[in-house]
């Protein structure tokens, strides 16, 4: 089920009407949570029960890391002979017993890994079992070694890295002491399977949403127009730019030996404005839709394409994926050596470690491998400027003037890794589009050129806010009068055959 899909404006009206007539709020809860399975299964009904599997095994995981640890008034460690031994019962009083049972240091760790090896062990068979397999076997035959591995025909549960992601999140929280466990199940499922951010983001973090699950809604205090509009802007970008660039894209990236440079850049700058109309696109509405039940998801883009330098552009281009990968991959590997042996060296290797595993989460292939190393490598090179030529505050102005072409045109060099079809593909790609060499002699249709001017104009006017304020302040019935006008007006540059969006992949 599509956002853009009218089957999904019919099954949101449905949820909209049902949740705001019950009037208990946990009535309300348990209808989000019916209405999140019917719609996750609405992509693959067997996967119901992995993601089920996902919901239990971290909600039991973030339990038994809350238990009480075993220490005495000053803080060291004692033995078990020391813990005084409760009765055994049976039923909910063996539950509570079990509950309360003190634990070691020890029995935290191995719960916390449980949870990792689960939720990465799923993660990693179906999304990367193949990926590894085929890569194992043509390393061995490479050394002379040659050996057939049995591929699998696996298909890939929807959302299953975003919703991974949310769970693993929780259990580390609670290991780390940055958050209680929630006591009540059927909480911690909504948690994972809320339906606008179930598939594609943003990643939301049980910090963020549990606590709203605990105050009961109040229509009056929904934000209607600014939802509606964030859904319209959303839909402008997924279905009337995104889904209407596809065609030109999938055009040249399937045969891009037959065409020029020019084709060439108008390919790899249509691509780049696709994959930030569809993915912003779809955080938007996810917003917005959340918005409308009376929920807040966290920003997931902040007009990262105006961004000055590579760094900058990163903290504001999928801002869940990398605050998370910041906070949970990051910061624990420079806290594995005290602040005073914290090297150059040792921060750079980690920030291309965490580029990487940005690129093999995006994918299970080498060039999405090569993408995350290429950006990594940006941001190391930036570092190293920034250092070096921060003592010169003259040059401020000129950094920030000549910084969003150069930081877009690397963008847009890397972006090549990200969408070819291999790596050998990519290089060619590559060389065409750095070189000005035509790898043929066809042209792709070069009017098309011509949208980017309006929607680098659009995009600078949404940054400045032009477009914030005025909708507010006409009265109800001149915003209803607007509204209708511009999406019928989007409907007419709506595609017949929707696009899948493009992060449903991964």
């Amino acid at each position: 089920m599509i956002f853009t899909e009218f089957r999904f404006v019919f099954f949101f009206l449905v949820v909209f009407c049902v949740y705001w007539a019950l009037q208990k709020h946990n009535h309300r809860k348990w209808w989000l949570l019916i209405c999140s399975y019917i719609f996750y299964s609405a992509w693959d009904w067997r996967f119901l029960f992995l993601l089920l599997l996902s919901t239990i095994i971290d909600y039991f995981v973030g339990l038994m890391l809350s238990r009480p640890q075993i220490s005495d008034v000053s803080g060291k460690e004692i033995t078990k002979s020391e813990v005084v031994q409760k009765p055994e019962t049976t039923g909910l009083g063996y539950w509570n017993a079990l509950l309360n049972k003190p634990q070691n240091q020890q029995q935290r760790k191995a719960w916390l890994i449980l949870s990792l090896v689960a939720n990465l062990g799923i993660l990693g068979f179906f999304k990367y079992y193949n990926f590894f397999s085929d890569s194992a076997a043509n390393l061995l035959s490479f050394l002379g070694l040659p050996i057939s591995l049995k591929t699998i025909n696996i298909i890939l549960p929807a959302g299953i890295s975003f919703y991974t992601f949310q769970t693993l999140s929780y259990s580390l929280d609670i290991y780390l002491g940055k958050l209680k466990p929630v006591k009540n199940f059927w909480d911690f499922s909504l948690f994972v399977t809320f339906f606008p951010q179930l598939v594609a983001g943003p990643i939301v973090r049980a910090s963020t949403f549990l606590p709203q699950l605990l105050t009961p809604k109040n229509l009056s205090e929904v934000d209607f127009r600014g939802c509606f509009m964030l859904f319209l802007v959303g839909y402008l970008k997924k279905a009337c730019i995104s889904d209407n660039l596809y065609p030109v894209i999938e055009q040249y990236f399937q045969n891009p030996e037959n065409y020029t440079f020019v084709s060439c850049w108008i390919a790899v700058i249509s691509f780049v404005i696709q994959v930030y109309c569809d993915f912003s696109g779809y955080s938007d509405m996810a917003i917005a839709s959340a918005g409308l039940l009376g929920y807040k998801l966290p920003l997931n883009f902040n007009f990262p394409y105006l961004s000055s330098n590579i760094t900058e552009l990163w903290q504001r281009w999928h801002i869940t994926l990398y605050s998370w990968l910041r906070d949970y991959v990051y910061i624990p590997l420079m806290r594995k050596r005290p602040k005073a042996q914290r090297t150059e060296l040792f921060e750079y290797r980690n920030l291309l470690i965490l580029m990487l595993l940005s690129g093999l989460w995006h994918g299970a292939a080498w060039h999405f491998v090569v993408w995350g190393g290429l950006n990594g490598i940006a941001l190391i090179i930036h570092k190293q400027w920034s250092s070096r030529i921060a003592p010169y505050k003259g040059l401020l102005a000129l950094r920030k003037m000549l910084g969003i072409p150069l930081t877009m045109y690397w963008f847009c060099a890397s972006a090549i890794f990200f969408r070819s079809n291999d790596i050998s593909s990519a290089i060619q790609i590559e060389k065409s589009f750095l070189f000005l060499t035509s790898l043929g002699s066809q042209n792709l249709n070069l009017q098309i050129a011509w949208i980017f001017v309006p929607l680098i104009i659009l995009h600078w006017a949404a940054y400045k806010g032009w477009f914030t304020q005025w909708w507010r302040q006409i009265p109800s019935w001149s915003f209803a009068v607007v509204f209708g006008v511009l999406v019928s007006g989007l409907f007419r540059l709506t595609v017949i055959s929707p696009q899948p969006f493009v992060y449903f992949q991964f």
